[in-house]
């Protein structure tokens, strides 16, 4: 059976532009959220997020990041204001590179998780006369190719596009589990033999009017505009803080990265995906899918309770989400719970919706670098009503063979994913 293997990576999160810069932060126990500076926010009621630390994501902040980009193209006017897709471009250029991808990798398929479509009003004020939109009108000046609204599949095809890919791409729009759901298509596609090298993750940005103002009706997000708002598995936790950025992965065949020699990072050793079928914006309370997901993704992984060293949990600091986690994790390990350390990077990043997983995975590599477990930001008192071992808000050193991540997104969608040490 083909044993599929991470060979690069690739983050844009809160904490900057490359993953050394998420290893960095999260080895430190840091916490990257902060007041939003990426539009006005004076008459919304969120203030603060897990924002990538930059105001305007367009072509001169893309070409001056420490990773930039060497192809350009015409098909992209416009494309960079949705700012998922500008964190796609500089996470999967990192995590090509540090794969040591070249043209000879070119027959490479792109699998992303995205979130919603992001709509330019902007591009509607020349057809607007004031009491409605006369579509039928084009504007005098120039438009952008890309204009009202960008493509869900938009970022992934650009990524294809600007690596010179010539492999399939393809698209998860499962809600805040799509980013792991795309980590464990690749690995799929990797074990069944239909693909050699996959890149593959998740990017996203809510930051933005539809998505904050979306969120806050939703009732998801935590009243509390401070840094310290997110508090997953605290007593006192009252909601989760909006956060945006991608994760990328070169996902390969192990005998395949072994013959050009590239660095294995980890081995994607196993991955499930089950249905809640209870309610859009609840999950099951007992948590019984969410069990099932993490069992299966362990049973492919040839992985017991025992064998887990550590567990990334999906952990959005809301009272409903958490507890169900919780209660699942604790069936899931049995009396093996309190030797299992868990923990969330939500409160220090922010919840990245369909990028989350992949950003959550990309964490798990930490304790294969360096020996380190992520702590959970913010934490004071864990919750009664979720016993698990909850790491607090400081960094833990271990030695670990296994790890586990959670993702559990909107609409009940669940999937995990088991990181094992390289080979």
């Amino acid at each position: 059976m083909n044993v599929p293997v991470i060979t690069g990576v690739g983050a844009v999160s809160a904490f900057g532009v490359g993953f050394p810069l998420l290893r960095e932060g999260l080895r430190a126990g840091a916490c990257a959220v902060g007041g939003i500076r990426s539009m006005d926010v004076i008459h919304f009621p969120l203030k603060i997020a897990g924002e990538v630390p930059v105001v305007h994501t367009d072509d001169a902040w893309v070409a001056s990041s420490k990773l930039p980009p060497v192809w350009r193209s015409r098909a992209w006017d416009g494309a960079l204001r949705d700012r998922k897709v500008a964190f796609a471009l500089l996470a999967a250029a990192e995590a090509w590179r540090h794969a040591g991808g070249s043209a000879e990798l070119a027959h490479a398929c792109v699998v992303m998780g995205v979130g919603l479509e992001c709509a330019f009003l902007e591009d509607a004020l020349p057809l607007y006369d004031g009491t409605h939109v006369h579509w039928e009108r084009e504007p005098a000046a120039d438009i952008p190719v890309i204009r009202f609204r960008t493509p869900p599949d938009a970022p992934a095809r650009m990524v294809r596009e600007a690596l010179g890919l010539t492999g399939r791409h393809l698209v998860h729009v499962d809600a805040c589990a799509a980013g792991a759901l795309a980590v464990a298509h690749a690995a799929s596609l990797i074990q069944r033999g239909a693909a050699r090298v996959v890149l593959c993750g998740g990017t996203d940005s809510m930051v933005n009017p539809f998505g904050l103002g979306g969120m806050w009706r939703l009732g998801a997000p935590s009243p509390r505009n401070a840094a310290d708002a997110c508090r997953p598995f605290d007593l006192q936790r009252d909601g989760l803080v909006v956060g945006e950025g991608s994760a990328m992965f070169v996902v390969e065949e192990l005998s395949h990265a072994r013959a050009r020699g590239a660095p294995f990072l980890a081995h994607v050793a196993g991955w499930a995906s089950t249905q809640d079928g209870y309610r859009v914006t609840a999950p099951r309370p007992d948590g019984s899918a969410a069990l099932r997901a993490m069992q299966e993704a362990l049973e492919r992984a040839h992985v017991t309770r025992e064998d887990l060293g550590y567990i990334n949990a999906h952990g959005t600091g809301t009272r409903l989400n958490d507890e169900a986690e919780a209660t699942a994790i604790a069936a899931l390990l049995g009396r093996s719970v309190d030797n299992v350390p868990v923990s969330s990077i939500k409160g220090a990043i922010g919840h990245l919706m369909a990028a989350a997983g992949a950003m959550e995975l990309a964490a798990c590599l930490v304790p294969f670098l360096d020996g380190v477990l992520p702590g959970t930001t913010n934490l004071k008192t864990v919750d009664p009503a979720c016993p698990i071992h909850v790491l607090g808000p400081q960094p833990v050193r271990a030695d670990v063979d296994a790890v586990l991540s959670n993702s559990f997104g909107f609409g009940g969608q669940n999937a995990s994913v088991v990181l094992r040490r390289a080979p």
